[in-house]
């Protein structure tokens, strides 16, 4: 009877052990160097915090840190002599645990494993991509990065930026950047909107009309109407109010009902109830095309210095919103909120007043009560 409860047990205890869930081991990525050892790239936890550790692991089990990432994920870890120096450069790639996308690090690896990017250990790093490797640039190593440039979602395939960087006197340095190539109406549209917020319109219009005219691929009605809205947005930025007018009428009255009715709609009325004030409406997209090509600073400037920016117009109300979005931008919120109250006391019946309500609601929306918690 004992013997059977020993057993009793024992299988218990099995079962207890299958059903426990596995422990998920740390991820370590290693590559040999020679003459100095062993160097991983190697997941671990310091204070409860996901850390990863970049280590030299030398002849004899000695490890020596060379560097640390709070809150990040091992990536790959690739080995090159990227200066044709005869000297190995290491590159150390990490990523965030919910992302996909990679962070690099470069160092030499000298006697202290001089780091040449990023330069300062204080910068942010801009080089955060979807893929790195190795390839060459004027017969000369080089680092390339590529980057999802993903403003229209009709894919795959999917558009990428590829920029080639080499070392030069301890820097890294863009020497050539381009984009991958494709008819696919998703690959053109995207090329459109890089060319659009950047602010080149003409090269917008370009690309839209070829993937409206796409002869590899039968183009969606969704992104059809996309890159319509999108045409008749860089003619407007354009000045070519009339011809951006048209296309906006186009999509209210023969594609009614679609996720860009309302704001064709909206551009229709602005455009139509200002044409007799062409300096004003033209000032108004100045503006706007600065905002759109993030240059908040100089889209202020031009409202602060421009009369039209203040002068008792038709467009004054919407002079007014856009300045309180740019102070917003800026992190000027108390000077953003008393432009939207002058808003709400001067023109309460503004086509921007719903906008107006909900950006002071949400700015000067009180933090909930936590019971003196």
């Amino acid at each position: 009877m004992k013997l059977r409860a020993r057993i009793c047990v024992v299988l218990l205890i099995m079962l207890w052990a299958v059903t426990l869930p596995a422990q998920e081991k740390p991820l370590s990525i290693s590559v040999e160097l020679a003459g100095l050892g062993e160097i991983m790239l190697e997941e671990t936890s310091q204070d409860q915090i996901e850390t990863t550790q970049l280590l030299l692991k030398r002849p004899g089990g000695m490890l020596q840190v060379i560097d640390s990432f709070d809150g990040l994920l091992p990536a790959d870890l690739i080995k090159h002599d990227l200066d044709n120096d005869g000297s190995v450069e290491l590159i150390a790639l990490l990523r965030h645990p919910d992302g996909i996308d990679v962070i690099m690090h470069i160092y030499r690896t000298d006697k202290e494993f001089h780091k040449i990017f990023p330069e300062s250990s204080n910068e942010n790093n801009p080089l955060i991509c979807r893929e790195v490797f190795v390839s060459t640039h004027g017969n000369k190593p080089a680092v390339c990065t590529r980057h999802l440039i993903s403003y229209h979602d009709f894919g795959p395939p999917e558009l990428y930026r590829l920029e080639f960087y080499q070392i030069e006197k301890d820097r890294l340095v863009l020497a050539q950047q381009g984009f991958t190539e494709g008819t696919h109406y998703n690959i053109l549209m995207n090329r459109g909107a890089w060319a659009f917020h950047s602010g080149q319109y003409l090269e917008a219009l370009d690309y839209y009309n070829q993937a409206i005219s796409s002869s590899t691929d039968e183009i969606s009605s969704r992104a059809f109407i996309e890159s319509l809205f999108y045409l008749a947005e860089s003619r407007k930025f354009l000045k070519d109010f009339k011809g951006a007018l048209d296309i906006y009428q186009k999509i209210v009255l023969e594609f009614s009902q679609n996720a860009f009715t309302d704001a064709a709609q909206s551009e229709t009325e602005l455009i139509s109830q200002n044409l007799a004030h062409p300096e004003i409406l033209s000032f108004y997209m100045d503006v706007n095309s600065h905002i759109n090509c993030d240059r908040w600073e100089t889209a202020l400037e031009l409202l602060q210095n421009h009369p039209s920016g203040s002068a008792e117009s038709p467009l004054l109300d919407r002079m007014l919103y856009i300045r309180a979005e740019v102070l917003t931008a800026l992190n000027r919120v108390e000077e953003a909120i008393e432009v939207y109250r002058t808003i709400q006391q001067k023109f309460p019946d503004s086509p921007v007043i719903e906008g107006v309500n909900a950006a002071l609601e949400d700015m000067l929306e009180k933090p909930e009560e936590t019971d003196g918690l």
